[in-house]
Protein backbone atom coordinates (compact mmCIF):
# COMPACT_ATOMS: atom_id res chain seq x y z
CA UNK A 1 0.00 0.00 0.00
CA UNK A 2 1.06 3.98 -0.71
CA UNK A 3 1.83 5.53 2.39
CA UNK A 4 -0.38 8.71 3.03
CA UNK A 5 0.59 12.02 2.86
CA UNK A 6 -1.64 15.29 4.17
CA UNK A 7 -1.39 18.39 2.11
CA UNK A 8 -3.57 21.46 3.55
CA UNK A 9 -5.11 23.29 0.32
CA UNK A 10 -7.15 26.45 0.94
CA UNK A 11 -9.35 28.34 -1.95
CA UNK A 12 -11.25 30.35 -1.10
CA UNK A 13 -13.43 31.51 -4.32
CA UNK A 14 -15.09 29.80 -6.83
CA UNK A 15 -12.82 30.39 -9.75
CA UNK A 16 -9.71 29.09 -7.37
CA UNK A 17 -11.91 25.91 -6.28
CA UNK A 18 -12.19 24.78 -10.07
CA UNK A 19 -8.38 25.21 -10.59
CA UNK A 20 -7.84 23.58 -7.25
CA UNK A 21 -9.89 20.70 -7.88
CA UNK A 22 -7.96 19.88 -11.28
CA UNK A 23 -4.35 20.57 -9.18
CA UNK A 24 -5.42 18.13 -6.87
CA UNK A 25 -6.60 15.52 -9.50
CA UNK A 26 -3.00 16.17 -11.42
CA UNK A 27 -0.72 15.74 -7.87
CA UNK A 28 -2.81 12.65 -7.15
CA UNK A 29 -1.53 11.08 -10.54
CA UNK A 30 1.79 12.10 -10.23
CA UNK A 31 2.49 11.35 -6.67
CA UNK A 32 3.93 8.53 -5.71
CA UNK A 33 2.26 8.40 -2.18
CA UNK A 34 -1.64 8.64 -1.08
CA UNK A 35 -2.87 11.59 -0.68
CA UNK A 36 -4.95 13.19 1.64
CA UNK A 37 -6.52 16.65 1.48
CA UNK A 38 -7.54 19.18 4.01
CA UNK A 39 -8.42 22.76 4.39
CA UNK A 40 -11.20 25.22 2.40
CA UNK A 41 -12.45 24.42 -0.81
CA UNK A 42 -15.80 24.02 -2.91
CA UNK A 43 -18.01 21.06 -4.57
CA UNK A 44 -15.05 20.69 -7.27
CA UNK A 45 -12.08 20.07 -5.01
CA UNK A 46 -14.55 18.17 -2.53
CA UNK A 47 -15.47 15.97 -5.63
CA UNK A 48 -11.74 15.59 -5.36
CA UNK A 49 -11.49 14.12 -1.82
CA UNK A 50 -10.88 17.41 -0.04
CA UNK A 51 -12.51 17.57 3.38
CA UNK A 52 -13.63 21.10 3.73
CA UNK A 53 -14.09 22.70 6.93
CA UNK A 54 -16.70 25.40 5.86
CA UNK A 55 -18.54 25.63 3.03
CA UNK A 56 -16.42 27.56 0.07
CA UNK A 57 -19.97 30.40 -0.15
CA UNK A 58 -18.77 31.61 3.33
CA UNK A 59 -14.89 32.59 2.56
CA UNK A 60 -16.25 34.18 -0.74
CA UNK A 61 -16.22 37.99 -0.01
CA UNK A 62 -14.71 40.46 -2.30
CA UNK A 63 -14.24 44.32 -1.16
CA UNK A 64 -12.66 45.31 1.84
CA UNK A 65 -15.32 47.13 3.72
CA UNK A 66 -17.28 43.66 3.00
CA UNK A 67 -14.75 41.62 4.81
CA UNK A 68 -13.77 44.12 7.82
CA UNK A 69 -17.50 43.65 8.86
CA UNK A 70 -17.04 39.68 8.83
CA UNK A 71 -13.39 40.13 10.67
CA UNK A 72 -14.27 37.58 13.55
CA UNK A 73 -15.84 34.47 11.26
CA UNK A 74 -12.48 34.95 9.27
CA UNK A 75 -10.18 34.45 12.38
CA UNK A 76 -12.23 31.61 13.91
CA UNK A 77 -11.33 29.73 10.39
CA UNK A 78 -7.89 30.94 10.58
CA UNK A 79 -7.12 29.32 14.02
CA UNK A 80 -9.23 26.30 12.91
CA UNK A 81 -6.68 25.71 9.87
CA UNK A 82 -3.83 26.63 12.32
CA UNK A 83 -5.13 24.00 14.40
CA UNK A 84 -4.99 21.50 11.54
CA UNK A 85 -1.06 22.59 11.33
CA UNK A 86 -0.55 21.21 14.98
CA UNK A 87 -2.41 18.69 14.99
CA UNK A 88 -2.40 16.88 11.74
CA UNK A 89 1.48 15.69 10.10
CA UNK A 90 0.84 17.94 7.32
CA UNK A 91 3.59 17.51 4.73
CA UNK A 92 2.84 21.35 2.98
CA UNK A 93 0.89 24.08 3.19
CA UNK A 94 -1.00 24.73 -1.07
CA UNK A 95 -2.40 28.30 -1.71
CA UNK A 96 -4.18 29.08 -4.02
CA UNK A 97 -4.70 32.91 -4.95
CA UNK A 98 -7.02 34.38 -2.13
CA UNK A 99 -4.37 36.52 -0.47
CA UNK A 100 -5.26 38.37 2.45
CA UNK A 101 -6.39 34.66 4.38
CA UNK A 102 -3.50 32.58 2.86
CA UNK A 103 -0.92 34.44 4.11
CA UNK A 104 -1.76 34.37 7.27
CA UNK A 105 -2.10 30.85 6.81
CA UNK A 106 1.80 30.56 4.73
CA UNK A 107 3.29 32.50 7.42
CA UNK A 108 1.98 29.88 10.15
CA UNK A 109 2.88 27.03 7.80
CA UNK A 110 6.29 28.31 7.73
CA UNK A 111 7.02 29.19 11.17
CA UNK A 112 6.04 25.52 11.93
CA UNK A 113 8.83 24.04 8.87
CA UNK A 114 6.17 23.41 6.57
CA UNK A 115 6.65 24.25 3.18
CA UNK A 116 4.61 26.56 1.24
CA UNK A 117 3.88 26.33 -2.24
CA UNK A 118 1.63 28.76 -3.92
CA UNK A 119 -0.58 28.44 -7.11
CA UNK A 120 -1.79 31.93 -8.89
CA UNK A 121 -0.11 34.66 -7.04
CA UNK A 122 -1.80 37.34 -5.71
CA UNK A 123 -2.08 40.50 -7.84
CA UNK A 124 0.57 42.61 -6.20
CA UNK A 125 1.76 43.60 -9.57
CA UNK A 126 -1.96 45.71 -9.85
CA UNK A 127 -2.00 46.69 -5.34
CA UNK A 128 0.34 45.22 -3.31
CA UNK A 129 3.64 45.77 -4.23
CA UNK A 130 4.67 46.85 -0.75
CA UNK A 131 3.86 43.27 0.17
CA UNK A 132 5.97 41.40 -1.91
CA UNK A 133 8.65 41.10 0.76
CA UNK A 134 6.67 40.10 3.38
CA UNK A 135 5.02 37.46 0.98
CA UNK A 136 8.98 36.32 0.24
CA UNK A 137 9.38 35.54 3.91
CA UNK A 138 6.74 32.84 3.43
CA UNK A 139 6.26 31.39 0.09
CA UNK A 140 9.22 28.33 -0.84
CA UNK A 141 7.64 28.28 -4.25
CA UNK A 142 5.39 30.63 -6.26
CA UNK A 143 3.36 29.33 -9.36
CA UNK A 144 2.65 31.90 -11.43
CA UNK A 145 -0.23 31.86 -14.66
CA UNK A 146 1.03 35.44 -16.09
CA UNK A 147 4.57 35.29 -18.04
CA UNK A 148 4.89 38.80 -16.78
CA UNK A 149 4.68 37.80 -13.31
CA UNK A 150 7.68 35.79 -13.19
CA UNK A 151 10.25 38.94 -13.67
CA UNK A 152 7.89 40.63 -10.91
CA UNK A 153 7.94 38.40 -8.42
CA UNK A 154 11.87 37.47 -9.19
CA UNK A 155 12.59 41.05 -8.36
CA UNK A 156 11.43 40.46 -4.72
CA UNK A 157 13.51 37.04 -4.22
CA UNK A 158 10.80 34.39 -4.54
CA UNK A 159 11.69 31.63 -6.15
CA UNK A 160 8.86 31.86 -8.67
CA UNK A 161 7.63 29.30 -12.41
CA UNK A 162 5.74 30.09 -14.90
CA UNK A 163 3.43 27.41 -15.55
CA UNK A 164 1.25 28.68 -18.09
CA UNK A 165 -2.86 29.45 -17.26
CA UNK A 166 -5.04 26.76 -15.56
CA UNK A 167 -7.71 27.82 -18.19
CA UNK A 168 -6.34 26.66 -20.68
CA UNK A 169 -6.82 22.97 -19.32
CA UNK A 170 -10.36 23.51 -19.85
CA UNK A 171 -11.72 21.74 -22.90
CA UNK A 172 -14.41 24.31 -23.34
CA UNK A 173 -12.12 27.19 -24.20
CA UNK A 174 -11.12 25.35 -27.48
CA UNK A 175 -14.89 24.17 -28.36
CA UNK A 176 -17.00 25.96 -31.31
CA UNK A 177 -18.61 29.05 -30.46
CA UNK A 178 -22.16 29.27 -31.26
CA UNK A 179 -24.28 32.42 -31.93
CA UNK A 180 -25.00 33.74 -35.39
CA UNK A 181 -29.27 32.90 -34.96
CA UNK A 182 -31.64 35.12 -36.08
CA UNK A 183 -32.11 37.13 -32.56
CA UNK A 184 -28.75 38.33 -31.09
CA UNK A 185 -28.20 36.72 -27.63
CA UNK A 186 -26.60 38.83 -25.23
CA UNK A 187 -24.96 37.39 -21.96
CA UNK A 188 -25.09 39.02 -18.91
CA UNK A 189 -22.28 37.89 -15.79
CA UNK A 190 -23.18 39.78 -13.01
CA UNK A 191 -20.54 37.56 -10.36
CA UNK A 192 -20.63 33.98 -8.46
CA UNK A 193 -21.63 36.30 -4.92
CA UNK A 194 -24.39 37.73 -3.73
CA UNK A 195 -23.58 40.86 -2.99
CA UNK A 196 -21.92 40.98 -6.54
CA UNK A 197 -25.45 40.42 -8.41
CA UNK A 198 -27.00 42.95 -6.28
CA UNK A 199 -24.24 45.53 -7.42
CA UNK A 200 -24.27 44.44 -11.19
CA UNK A 201 -27.27 43.07 -11.98
CA UNK A 202 -30.06 45.43 -11.57
CA UNK A 203 -27.54 48.11 -13.83
CA UNK A 204 -26.94 44.80 -16.21
CA UNK A 205 -30.75 44.34 -16.34
CA UNK A 206 -31.64 48.49 -17.26
CA UNK A 207 -28.86 48.63 -20.16
CA UNK A 208 -30.39 45.17 -21.77
CA UNK A 209 -34.03 47.38 -21.86
CA UNK A 210 -32.50 50.06 -23.24
CA UNK A 211 -30.95 47.91 -25.70
CA UNK A 212 -34.23 46.34 -26.73
CA UNK A 213 -35.69 49.36 -27.52
CA UNK A 214 -33.20 49.42 -30.37
CA UNK A 215 -32.87 45.86 -31.09
CA UNK A 216 -34.43 42.52 -30.47
CA UNK A 217 -32.24 40.47 -28.41
CA UNK A 218 -32.32 37.41 -26.07
CA UNK A 219 -31.08 38.10 -22.91
CA UNK A 220 -29.57 35.29 -21.16
CA UNK A 221 -27.66 35.54 -17.21
CA UNK A 222 -25.08 33.20 -16.06
CA UNK A 223 -26.50 31.57 -12.82
CA UNK A 224 -23.59 31.32 -10.30
CA UNK A 225 -24.01 27.36 -8.84
CA UNK A 226 -23.47 29.04 -5.15
CA UNK A 227 -26.71 31.29 -5.82
CA UNK A 228 -29.97 29.70 -5.97
CA UNK A 229 -32.06 30.82 -9.21
CA UNK A 230 -34.92 32.07 -7.11
CA UNK A 231 -32.07 34.81 -6.52
CA UNK A 232 -32.11 36.09 -9.75
CA UNK A 233 -35.69 35.46 -10.93
CA UNK A 234 -36.49 38.13 -8.16
CA UNK A 235 -34.38 41.05 -10.13
CA UNK A 236 -35.58 39.34 -13.24
CA UNK A 237 -39.34 40.11 -12.20
CA UNK A 238 -38.93 43.66 -10.16
CA UNK A 239 -37.22 44.80 -13.83
CA UNK A 240 -40.01 43.55 -15.99
CA UNK A 241 -38.12 40.79 -18.03
CA UNK A 242 -40.60 37.69 -18.67
CA UNK A 243 -38.22 36.71 -21.67
CA UNK A 244 -34.75 35.43 -20.76
CA UNK A 245 -32.78 32.38 -20.18
CA UNK A 246 -30.96 31.32 -17.01
CA UNK A 247 -27.72 29.36 -17.73
CA UNK A 248 -25.89 27.43 -15.23
CA UNK A 249 -22.60 26.56 -17.14
CA UNK A 250 -21.35 29.78 -17.63
CA UNK A 251 -18.67 29.05 -20.00
CA UNK A 252 -21.08 27.37 -22.65
CA UNK A 253 -23.05 30.56 -22.21
CA UNK A 254 -19.90 32.77 -23.44
CA UNK A 255 -19.74 29.95 -26.49
CA UNK A 256 -22.90 30.68 -27.91
CA UNK A 257 -23.80 34.43 -26.83
CA UNK A 258 -23.06 36.79 -29.42
CA UNK A 259 -21.91 39.65 -27.12
CA UNK A 260 -22.21 40.26 -23.41
CA UNK A 261 -21.75 42.50 -20.12
CA UNK A 262 -19.00 40.36 -17.81
CA UNK A 263 -17.92 41.95 -14.44
CA UNK A 264 -14.48 42.00 -13.89
CA UNK A 265 -11.82 39.84 -12.31
CA UNK A 266 -10.96 35.69 -13.92
CA UNK A 267 -14.79 35.76 -16.24
CA UNK A 268 -13.46 38.20 -18.40
CA UNK A 269 -10.41 36.22 -19.19
CA UNK A 270 -12.83 33.50 -19.70
CA UNK A 271 -14.83 35.38 -22.09
CA UNK A 272 -11.82 36.36 -24.30
CA UNK A 273 -11.36 32.51 -24.39
CA UNK A 274 -14.39 31.75 -25.14
CA UNK A 275 -14.13 34.76 -28.56
CA UNK A 276 -17.38 36.13 -27.00
CA UNK A 277 -17.00 40.44 -27.69
CA UNK A 278 -17.85 41.96 -24.50
CA UNK A 279 -17.53 45.09 -22.59
CA UNK A 280 -16.35 44.88 -18.72
CA UNK A 281 -18.27 46.79 -15.76
CA UNK A 282 -18.21 46.77 -12.06
CA UNK A 283 -19.45 47.84 -8.97
CA UNK A 284 -18.85 47.67 -5.37
CA UNK A 285 -18.97 49.90 -1.78
CA UNK A 286 -17.84 53.37 -2.17
CA UNK A 287 -15.13 52.47 0.51
CA UNK A 288 -13.75 49.25 -1.05
CA UNK A 289 -14.08 51.35 -4.71
CA UNK A 290 -11.74 54.45 -3.26
CA UNK A 291 -9.42 52.04 -1.55
CA UNK A 292 -8.99 50.37 -4.28
CA UNK A 293 -8.63 53.54 -6.19
CA UNK A 294 -5.74 54.20 -3.62
CA UNK A 295 -4.23 50.70 -3.86
CA UNK A 296 -4.11 49.73 -7.36
CA UNK A 297 -2.33 51.18 -9.63
CA UNK A 298 -2.41 49.92 -13.06
CA UNK A 299 -4.37 51.96 -15.90
CA UNK A 300 -6.40 48.78 -16.52
CA UNK A 301 -8.68 45.94 -14.57
CA UNK A 302 -9.64 43.79 -17.09
CA UNK A 303 -7.46 41.00 -17.48
CA UNK A 304 -7.30 40.78 -21.53
CA UNK A 305 -6.52 44.64 -20.92
CA UNK A 306 -3.78 43.54 -18.67
CA UNK A 307 -2.33 40.63 -19.98
CA UNK A 308 -2.16 43.17 -23.66
CA UNK A 309 -1.08 46.10 -22.08
CA UNK A 310 -3.41 48.11 -23.74
CA UNK A 311 -7.44 48.62 -24.09
CA UNK A 312 -9.15 45.72 -25.76
CA UNK A 313 -12.55 45.96 -24.05
CA UNK A 314 -13.77 49.17 -22.91
CA UNK A 315 -13.80 49.11 -18.65
CA UNK A 316 -16.87 50.84 -17.24
CA UNK A 317 -16.38 50.95 -13.37
CA UNK A 318 -18.76 52.17 -10.63
CA UNK A 319 -20.15 55.60 -11.52
CA UNK A 320 -18.87 55.16 -14.97
CA UNK A 321 -20.96 51.98 -15.58
CA UNK A 322 -24.76 53.33 -16.25
CA UNK A 323 -27.26 51.81 -18.36
CA UNK A 324 -27.24 54.47 -20.56
CA UNK A 325 -22.87 53.46 -20.94
CA UNK A 326 -23.46 50.39 -21.12
CA UNK A 327 -26.26 50.28 -23.51
CA UNK A 328 -24.41 52.60 -25.80
CA UNK A 329 -21.21 50.33 -26.09
CA UNK A 330 -23.06 47.02 -25.86
CA UNK A 331 -25.44 48.59 -29.23
CA UNK A 332 -21.92 49.41 -31.01
CA UNK A 333 -20.84 45.46 -30.09
CA UNK A 334 -23.94 44.36 -31.71
CA UNK A 335 -23.98 46.31 -34.69
CA UNK A 336 -20.44 46.76 -36.21
CA UNK A 337 -19.15 43.91 -37.24
CA UNK A 338 -15.40 45.05 -37.48
CA UNK A 339 -15.40 46.14 -33.95
CA UNK A 340 -16.34 42.60 -32.92
CA UNK A 341 -13.68 41.34 -35.37
CA UNK A 342 -10.78 43.84 -33.81
CA UNK A 343 -11.93 42.35 -30.37
CA UNK A 344 -11.84 38.73 -31.06
CA UNK A 345 -8.20 39.58 -33.06
CA UNK A 346 -7.24 40.62 -29.95
CA UNK A 347 -8.27 37.79 -27.57
CA UNK A 348 -6.63 35.58 -30.15
CA UNK A 349 -2.90 37.69 -28.79
CA UNK A 350 -3.86 37.19 -25.50
CA UNK A 351 -3.79 33.24 -25.79
CA UNK A 352 -0.91 33.36 -27.55
CA UNK A 353 0.76 34.75 -25.03
CA UNK A 354 -0.63 32.89 -21.89
CA UNK A 355 1.13 29.59 -23.97
CA UNK A 356 0.08 26.25 -24.00
CA UNK A 357 -2.18 24.09 -21.89
CA UNK A 358 -1.28 21.89 -18.95
CA UNK A 359 -0.66 24.40 -16.09
CA UNK A 360 -2.06 22.09 -13.60
CA UNK A 361 0.54 18.81 -14.66
CA UNK A 362 3.14 21.02 -14.38
CA UNK A 363 2.48 23.11 -11.31
CA UNK A 364 1.82 19.45 -9.56
CA UNK A 365 5.26 18.62 -10.40
CA UNK A 366 7.04 21.35 -8.98
CA UNK A 367 5.03 21.01 -5.81
CA UNK A 368 5.62 17.01 -5.74
CA UNK A 369 9.35 17.62 -5.79
CA UNK A 370 9.46 20.58 -3.03
CA UNK A 371 6.74 18.62 -0.76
Amino acid sequence: MKREKTLLIVAGEPSGDLHGARLMRSLREQSAESLRFVGIGGKAMEAEGLVSLVPLERMSVVGFWEVAKRYGFFRDVLRRCIGLLESECVAGFIAIDYPGFNERLARAAKSRGIRVMWYIAPQLWAWGKHRAKSLAKCIDRLLVVFPFERDFFEGFGIATEFVGHPLLDDAAFSGLRGGGGDVPMVALLPGSRYQELQRNLPVMLEAALLVRRELGICVAIAQSPSLPASAYRKMLSDYGFEDYELWTNSRQLMLNADVGMVKTGTSTLEACLCGMPFLMMYRTSTLSYWIGRFLVRLPFISLPNIVLGRECVREFVQSAATAEQLACELLLLLRDGAVRERQRADFNAVRGILGSSGASAKAAKVILEHV
